[in-house]
């Protein structure tokens, strides 16, 4: 199953981004936070580890406790041409996930808004959160991409020089282009 397969369903998306932005965590920890049945999580994420999107660590200390994190191995190469069947059946699947992780993206600042709240005295006026959709041509989206990916080689680079000082996450990145036709 290809990665926008595993992720245009909300829950498995949901999985998804708590592992990346925990970096690592069991399925009691995803069960707590989630709020889903155990034998839920163990089938999605059995289906993680099938495709080789999540890696597992098995602490052997007192009983067995199995911690999840994200491969960094796995890659996986979108390439979605053509106007045949299948390659719209792979775009909508695409699309499908981008719905998908901008819904729990959505439901995440909407809980973490909700706790400021809860621990402000006198709520202020948060930072606005914008998503933004450009619809580009051929060259437009090619440009997109070398830009990006220059990008994304600088910020991988200067990342590597910052302290692990903070195990806070305050922030979420998400950047791509989809495929409309």
């Amino acid at each position: 199953m290809t990665l926008p397969e595993l992720l245009s369903d909300q829950v498995r998306a949901r999985i998804y981004l708590e592992v990346l932005l925990n970096e690592e965590m069991t399925a009691k920890q995803l069960m707590d936070t989630i709020k889903i049945s155990r034998s839920t999580m163990s089938h999605h994420l059995s289906r993680f580890v099938q495709d080789k999107v999540f890696k597992v660590r098995v602490q052997e200390r007192g009983r067995s406790v199995k911690f999840y994190s994200h491969n960094p191995d796995f890659r996986e190469e979108l390439c979605i041409e053509g106007k045949d069947g299948l390659a719209l059946e792979k775009r909508l699947l695409f699309l499908q996930s981008a719905a998908a992780h901008l819904h729990v993206i959505s439901s995440l600042l909407s809980e973490r808004a909700q706790k400021i709240r809860e621990t402000v005295s006198k709520p202020k006026r948060g930072t606005r959160v914008a998503f933004t959709f450009s619809f580009m041509t051929n060259e437009e989206a090619n440009i997109w991409n070398e830009e990006y990916n220059t990008f994304q080689k600088r910020f991988e680079e200067r990342r590597k020089t910052l302290k692990k000082s903070s195990k806070s996450l305050d922030y979420i990145g998400y950047g791509g282009i989809t495929p409309t036709r």
